[in-house]
């Protein structure tokens, strides 16, 4: 029993010599990739969530510490989201070609389409701001959590629509203006929208926990799992002269298309997993 209790002992210093090496650096940097779900918060009742969306998000991290337990971390990721909707109502858009129209572009158009699902697949810059709180190292390992906020900045969108397309903007054939207009099954595939369907900025506030794993050296292994809940709307909402969707009050006194915009808060449940140096 004593040689197990003096190996033990032994086995703990060694792995503490080690260990301080990373404890006694100020900033440690490294590549971050991970994965997760995004939930939606609706903020409308024509649109539904279509269910959990898929995270992906590869980068570089810094940690700047104050002292051993205490600091910040930043860096910059880029998160490869998949958003999905189903429609409630019967809701439609114009469109021309490839491009998603708005409500002061819609007598352009060369087609209207009713959605049945979206996907949207936007990519964003993300920049994560969170404070850093860390036990001492316990041989090859330390344990921390995180809080602070996501805020990430939209660098592309496109959108994949399934429902009826109505080839003719105008007309018989326009369910706008005509509750029995026939249109065909389709999949319009890599929209975009001619002005912003998402904001350019959301952000988001959260907490994240894990543990470090001192390897070798200075350079560590980590592992976190965090949850982020999305306090601003991730759909551009502010100008009526930019919605694009519209529900058809076809055969009613005012059959005038009441168009609208999607609202949605989005929070996001991820694991990551980075080495830093």
């Amino acid at each position: 029993m004593k040689k197990i209790v003096l190996g033990l002992a032994f086995l703990g210093f060694i792995g503490g010599v080690q260990a301080q090496d990373a404890a006694d650096k100020k900033v440690q940097a490294g590549l971050v990739v991970g994965g997760g779900m995004n939930f939606a918060k609706m903020g409308t009742k024509r649109i539904a969530s279509g269910g959990a969306g898929a995270d992906w998000t590869i980068g570089a991290n810094l940690n700047y510490t104050f002292n051993e337990t205490v600091g910040i971390t930043t860096g910059v990721e880029f998160d490869f989201s998949t958003l999905k909707y189903a429609a409630v109502d019967n809701v439609y858009y114009r469109y021309d070609d490839n491009t998603i129209l708005t409500q002061d572009e819609a007598s352009d158009a060369e087609g209207t389409f009713l959605m049945s699902s979206r996907s949207q697949k936007p990519i964003y810059l993300t920049i994560p701001v969170m404070a850093l709180f860390r036990t001492n190292f316990i041989g090859y390992f330390r344990y921390f959590g995180k809080f602070g906020l996501r805020s990430s900045f939209l660098l592309s969108n496109a959108v994949t629509d399934e429902g009826i397309a109505y080839t003719n903007g105008v007309g018989l054939d326009d369910p706008f203006n005509n509750s029995n207009a026939v249109g065909t099954p389709a999949t319009n595939e890599n929209m975009t929208h001619s002005k912003n369907d998402l904001d350019f900025f959301k952000s988001s506030v959260g907490v994240a926990g894990g543990a470090e794993w001192n390897f070798t050296g200075s350079t560590c292994l980590v592992a976190e799992i965090g949850y982020y809940y999305g306090f601003t709307d991730i759909h551009w909402d502010r100008k009526d002269e930019n919605s694009s969707l519209a529900t058809s009050n076809a055969g009613e006194v005012d059959d005038a298309p009441s168009f609208f915009n999607n609202a949605v808060k989005q929070s996001q449940l991820m694991f990551k997993v980075s080495i830093l140096f």
